[in-house]
């Protein structure tokens, strides 16, 4: 056995592995049925040990559809198969934290696996390690590819409000794992053509850079950034460059309907660099520096018939920390269904200050300030609660005063009954203070209230709670989705408007069923819903039922 080499040794990982760890029906370890929903609970690498290496990587690409199985060896998939450009073998490589002679950590393996994962060309991804006689490592790296060239067709009806996509989109372009896109988009507020380039891993890599531009019928955007970013818990800098430029007529809601626009034109400027260090146990702390140019410019047109903000300058350094802990675990079947997700049982917290002073803006001087806070928790072998907080705002000199403060506390608690049913429940609060006149917290079809229009209701504070009954079926429609539902109650009201107008602020309540679709061969990152709602008691101005087609990149 000793003499076989590392390509021979790396095939006695099972092959029932390889076949159906990516797949769309994976066999199941008996270790997966558990009510956490945790998958490969008992997986285990090889021990750490000084000196040992890695002395292969073997890659296994599975195509996107498995035409040895009788139901998707049609003529279709095969096709499919045959003209997708599958995913350059050295682009999987670029993602790897570890190559080919490398002391062997085991860390780094879970983290490569994870940000395969996370590209959006896979729909799943798989790392195997098996110790040789030598005592050295051979890595086995398995992933499933998506189909990615797709045309960028999609219709949403949200509140009785309607948005449509129209262009392509290609996610792996040429199997380099760039992103292009050009699309026409019709929304609520505008319609225009978007263009974007997006590469995550520019001439294979640790570079990153992204090209949006838009021609909208209320203005144009532009956006630039490139950077090197964190790409690893264990990364020790980071830096970058971002530059955004975007003109628009922006609304003013009450019930429903618009009752004034105005013009706006945002340049925001800003660049960063950051270090990074371990610290005890799984946290990570990162330090950035940076300085960071805004400005906000307001002005009536035709429809204005509200007062507008006045302009804002802010040209500020400022010092961002975050602590990061790293206590990922596999998870099926809470955001997505079936598909592999990797859930973060540790803390994510990020505080961010900085100083606007009169003599670099040419206006008033500010104090910058955001913290965020976020992390999940089982409280039972069948029972998760995730908890978010954000905070942001400015201090403003002039007035001794906040503005724009938003503060924001959601927390969400799932309840699994069995490997395929749920009970969850979403409870948030957001609160503002001296919000000028461009900012808006709304609620309605498209927070969370899914009974009610776009943006019916609107304020200074909103509270909004969901209860959802989740059914993940994983039924595999037309060997291309995985379907689920929901049945689901909500009820939330937005107030203490700082706008001068008269609105509705009461407490609103609806009901309601849907559909849930995951892509299971392209566009894995996302959910398309399919809700219809009624509400109880709602304003005669509201239509008995809504129904909802909208896409999410959740459940």
């Amino acid at each position: 056995m000793c003499s076989l080499n590392a390509a021979a040794q790396a095939e006695k990982v099972p092959a029932v592995d390889f076949a159906n760890s990516c797949g769309n029906n994976r066999v199941e370890a008996q270790s997966d049925q558990n009510l956490s929903r945790q998958l490969d609970s008992k997986q285990t690498y090889p021990e750490p040990a000084e000196g040992k290496k890695v002395v292969a990587i073997t890659l296994k690409q599975l195509n996107v559809f498995d035409t040895d199985k009788p139901e998707e060896d049609n003529a279709l998939f095969r096709f499919a198969n045959r003209y997708h450009i599958q995913t350059k073998p050295e682009v999987l490589k670029s993602v790897l934290l570890f190559q080919e002679g490398d002391a062997y950590n085991p860390k780094k393996l879970s983290e490569s696996e994870r940000l395969l994962r996370n590209q959006s060309y896979l729909y799943d991804a798989r790392i195997y390690a098996v110790e040789n006689c030598d005592g050295d490592i051979l890595v086995t790296v398995v992933t499933r590819d998506l189909w990615t060239l797709l045309p960028d067709l999609s219709f949403s009806r949200s509140g009785g409000e309607n948005t449509s996509r129209i262009g392509f989109r290609e996610s792996n372009l040429f199997g380099w794992g760039k992103r292009l896109s050009f699309t026409h988009i019709q929304e609520v507020d505008r319609s225009g053509y978007q263009f974007v380039y997006d590469d995550p891993n520019i001439l294979n890599s640790r570079y990153r850079g992204r090209v949006e531009y838009s021609d909208n019928d209320d203005g144009e955007r532009h956006y630039i950034d490139v950077s090197y970013p964190f790409f690893a818990t264990d990364t020790p800098y980071s830096y970058g460059f971002t530059s955004y430029s975007d003109k628009r007529e922006e609304p003013i809601y009450s019930e429903g309907e618009t009752i004034s626009e105005f013009s706006q034109s945002t340049d925001v400027t800003q660049v960063y660099f950051g270090h990074s260090k371990a610290l005890s146990g799984s946290w990570t702390r990162r330090l950035i520096a940076g300085v960071r140019h805004e400005q906000h410019t307001f002005r009536e047109i035709a429809d204005t018939t509200l007062p507008i903000a006045q302009d804002r300058t802010l040209t500020y350094p400022y010092v961002q920390a975050q602590w990061f802990e790293d206590s990922y675990v596999k998870v099926r079947n809470f955001d997505s269904i079936y598909r592999t997700e990797d859930l973060n049982l540790g803390w994510n917290i990020n505080a961010l200050f900085g100083y606007s002073a009169e003599s670099w803006s040419d206006d008033t001087e500010r104090l910058v300030y955001s913290f965020s806070a976020n992390t999940a928790h089982y409280t039972s072998d069948h029972s998760l609660w995730r908890f978010y907080f954000d905070v942001s705002g400015n201090w403003n000199k002039d007035t001794d005063k906040t503005e724009n403060l938003i503060a924001k506390t959601t927390f969400q608690y799932y309840l699994n009954t069995s490997l395929y049913e749920s009970w969850f429940i979403n409870a948030s609060y957001t609160y503002g203070n001296n919000l000028t006149f461009d900012n808006q917290i709304t609620l309605g079809g498209e927070t969370g209230l899914r009974g009610y229009p776009i943006k019916y209701q609107q304020g200074s504070r909103s509270m909004l709670l969901n209860i959802e009954k989740r059914y993940y079926w994983e039924y595999d429609l037309l060997r291309l989705f995985k379907i689920g539902g929901a049945a689901f109650f909500d009820v939330g009201r937005a107030y203490h408007s700082h706008l001068p107008i008269e609105a509705d602020e009461s407490v609103l309540k609806n009901v309601g069923i849907g559909l849930r679709l995951a892509p299971s061969r392209a566009n894995s990152d996302i959910m398309v819903h399919i809700d219809l709602a009624a509400p109880i008691n709602g304003p005669d101005n509201v239509d008995s039922v809504q129904w909802l087609l909208t896409v999410k990149n959740r459940f």
